[in-house]
């Protein structure tokens, strides 16, 4: 007997799946763009019985790094190695193609170009001369080879390079599409075997170089140009090359390219993000590829191991991973390598061991958690700092008109090293030598500026996140007298890097609301105000080029501080905060003194900053203090959110009151909510606001009764302000349908121990790098409905349903 549901059974079931899908955390279906997991690999297979076992070895993004460093831990005295250098690198090589003489060497590209100062101060010869001692077997183009234009790659590298760089999916030079058997293509034969190699460079080229590199270039789709290669060189036509194993060398992160390979591909060799990877995977016609990325900086050796069978002409994957150099003991000298290294470090050593200012504290890059260097989508320090010496430079040595207000901004990949206090040589500690600074900014980059309104600025600054991408945050250095908020995420992981970029809620400049019709000048170097990086607001801006290298305004800004160095402030420049309401449980009212609050972005990423920087929040209403917490400083490995709390915030009913800033009201109670570090100095600020009840006004509409915004910095080491509002009536205000809707306010105002300091004036005195700002007090923004709402009304939708059908079932 066929058994079927009643009505009733039917209709709750529905509302039943419907509440069910309302209180999941998770979607329906995965967010455009998202990642989806390889499938599972398939074992390797054995190989054949007479088979070819084919060695292939790959670096990538060396950047010139050919020296040995080491850097010893201050704490403990241990001494590790940070760059192996071009020695062990030969060692390794040389010692693999003893085992197998079926072994061939590549690179995915940018081995030179933003290099180390040893090998970028000689125009990157040593680092070529190091390869092609090694026999370097053949290379994709990179994005870094174009750093000095077409004309540089045509005449200098590609003639010094005794080995093929290949790029099929550009055109438009025929030097470079000459290159190894032409078309992007190269052969060469090992053990009887033809194997085929296809290089391709990043799609996001037009972003990471010059425009004026790229005006006769043609580029296209990289998988798509390599999967196109590779069907020719297994198509069994003798007139476009045929080969039995097609390798792609492509400058182009791994992760997001692997499994997107045809079956004509048998393995993958990956660059340009600095992400190590090794893993064999289920290609895009279900076929096994074999794909490694070798970290950068020759810090990790790519090994793939092929098996050939000449009888079934079957290739097959035996294993793929990376070997770590870094803690390789292998330093016997190969191929004459050391005494290219050595003649090198001589060279280079007589100009950049010269003295040129001095630092109080390491600045460093942002970390994905391992250390410094990994991860730009986080601000840093680093790209602070230099942000900063861009500001002092535009306010001292050019004072351009048209507007008072000045910025400086920085792109995290023209922070190719950390600024460290500890001596690399026999300069002393806090020393920064010239050697130094040209490691931090290799590339000789020209200052320039630009003038931007407001909203323009705003534009740029939501670029920082770039969905899609390979980087799809890259989070720019901001000058210390720039503070922005966004909304905060609601994913206490990653955040919103795999999204839209969260509302910019406010940016202040000095210590003021920029509003969007403000003008602001912003001095940067000419890649980034030329549109680099993916900031399209700034490619067809008028921009003035100075022709003053970026490295040199770096150095004089920091050798002004003289014997008095600057030091690390651990405030954040960009944080993030949103406000929800809160609902009483009976009945699903919203309670009139409670909220819920969120805050990410409170901290930076490195172990070191981490201790000296933001450790919790502090909430106060006036002088009582309601409650404090201790932030989650988990690392976001790819994004900005590092140093995240949340909290419900209760008012007391004697909160000091002041008038409404952005709330539709008249008079609202507000606190201050505080970021201290671990001795209490507070770092940041925030306010809080809701409506007053007991002052509102029965006849107004008060709407959104909750706001978050900037407040003073604190007066000193850990002192408390007074606010002060900052300007007039509706300031902060931007316009939205038929009403205001309020831009949020930064709290990014440092408790600093050094005086005030106009935008214009750089500071001279001791202390933190960014000295206390005026005092300010600027608008709040308003917060969205929660999801709780909708949920409870399914909920009780479900009940009264059940209860309609079956009141019907007992009348029938």
């Amino acid at each position: 007997m066929r058994l079927r549901p009643t009505r009733a059974v039917r209709v709750s079931a529905v509302m039943c799946a419907l509440t069910l899908t309302a209180l999941s955390p998770f979607p329906l279906n995965p967010p455009a763009g998202a990642d989806e997991p390889a499938a599972p690999a398939a074992p390797a297979d054995a190989p054949a019985a007479g088979a070819t076992t084919i060695d292939l070895l790959g670096i990538t993004d060396l950047h010139g790094h050919i020296s040995r460093t080491t850097q010893t831990d201050s704490a403990t005295g241990q001494t590790s190695v940070e760059d192996p250098g071009a020695v062990t690198l030969a060692c390794e090589v040389s010692s693999a193609r003893a085992a197998n003489p079926n072994t061939l060497f590549v690179s995915a590209g940018d081995s030179v170009g933003g290099s180390a100062y040893v090998s970028s101060i000689l125009q990157d010869r040593p680092t070529m001369e190091a390869l092609n001692a090694m026999s370097l077997d053949v290379s994709a183009l990179g994005n870094h080879e174009l750093d000095q234009g077409l004309s540089d790659l045509e005449t200098r590298i590609l003639p010094a390079s005794n080995f093929p760089i290949l790029a099929a999916n550009v055109s438009g030079s025929a030097p470079l599409s000459a290159e190894g058997g032409g078309k992007g293509t190269f052969i060469k034969e090992v053990g009887g075997v033809r194997v085929g190699f296809v290089g391709v460079v990043t799609d996001e080229l037009p972003t990471l170089v010059s425009p004026s590199a790229l005006s006769t270039l043609t580029l296209s789709p990289a998988v798509a140009a390599a999967n196109a290669r590779a069907a020719e060189l297994k198509d069994g036509d003798p007139a476009n090359g045929e080969a039995d194993v097609v390798v792609v060398l492509s400058h182009e992160d791994a992760a997001s390219t692997a499994t997107s390979f045809s079956k004509n591909v048998d393995a993958v060799f990956s660059g340009h993000t600095h992400v190590p990877f090794a893993k064999t995977v289920t290609g895009a016609e279900g076929n096994q590829i074999a794909v490694v990325q070798a970290d950068h900086y020759g810090w990790a050796l790519g090994r793939i191991r092929l098996s050939y069978d000449p009888a079934s002409r079957k290739t097959s994957v035996v294993s793929a991973d990376n070997k770590d150099l870094r803690s390789s003991s292998c330093t016997t000298d190969a191929y004459g390598v050391a005494g290219i290294v050595s003649q090198a470090e001589k060279d280079s050593a007589a100009e950049g061991g010269k003295p040129l200012a001095k630092i109080g504290s390491d600045f460093l890059r942002g970390s994905d958690g391992s250390g410094p260097g990994a991860n730009r989508g986080t601000e840093s320090t680093a790209s602070n700092l230099i942000a900063e010496s861009f500001r002092s430079w535009l306010a001292t040595d050019i004072q351009p008109t048209g507007s008072t207000r000045y910025v400086g901004i920085m792109n995290p990949g023209g922070v190719r090293a950390d600024l460290l206090y500890a001596a690399s040589g026999s300069e002393g500690d806090g020393v920064l030598t010239s050697g130094e600074a040209y490691t931090v900014q290799p590339f000789g980059n020209e200052m320039a500026y630009t003038t931007l309104t407001g909203a323009e600025l705003k534009a740029l600054l939501s670029q920082q996140w770039q969905p899609g991408s390979s980087r799809p945050v890259l989070t720019l250095g901001l000058s210390r007298n720039v503070d922005v908020l966004t909304e905060a995420t609601t994913d206490p992981a990653y955040g919103d890097e795999a999204g839209a970029a969260p509302a910019i809620r406010e940016i202040l400049v000095d210590g003021k609301p920029l509003a969007d019709g403000d003008s602001v000048v912003v001095a940067s170097n000419s890649f980034l105000l030329a549109g680099g990086d993916g900031y399209t607001v700034l490619k067809d801006k008028p921009v003035t080029n100075t022709g003053v290298l970026d490295r040199d305004v770096t150095s004089a800004y920091l050798a002004s501080f003289g014997d008095k160095p600057v030091t690390a402030d651990y405030s954040k420049r960009q944080t993030a905060m949103t406000v929800g309401p809160v609902y009483i449980s009976s009945g699903g009212a919203r309670s009139t003194d409670t909220v819920s609050v969120t805050l990410d972005s409170l901290a930076y990423t490195n172990s070191t900053e981490q201790a000296a920087g933001a450790r919790r929040v502090r909430v106060s209403a006036g002088d009582k203090e309601i409650l404090t917490k201790d932030l989650d400083l988990t690392v976001n490995p790819t994004g900005p959110t590092t140093g995240r709390v949340d909290f419900n915030l209760t008012f007391p009913t004697d909160a000091p009151t002041r008038a409404c800033r952005t709330v539709q009201a008249t008079t609202c109670r507000w606190a201050s909510v505080e970021t201290l570090d671990a001795a209490g100095t507070v770092l940041n600020r925030f306010s809080v606001e809701i409506e007053d009840e007991d002052a509102a006004d029965p006849g107004v509409d008060s709407g959104d009764s909750t706001a978050t915004g900037a407040d003073a910095a604190a007066d000193g080491a850990g002192g408390k302000a007074a606010s002060t509002p900052q300007g007039g009536p509706g300031a902060g205000e931007t316009s939205v349908g038929g009403g205001t809707e309020p831009s949020a306010g930064s709290g990014a105002q440092p408790a600093a121990t050094a005086a005030p300091a106009a935008s214009g004036a750089p500071a001279q005195a001791a202390g933190p790098e960014r000295p206390n700002q005026a005092a300010s007090d600027s608008p709040l923004a308003r917060t969205g409905a929660s999801l709780g709402a909708g949920v409870l009304a399914l909920a009780l939708l479900v009940v009264g349903g059940y209860l309609i059908l079956r009141r019907r079932q007992q009348v029938a």
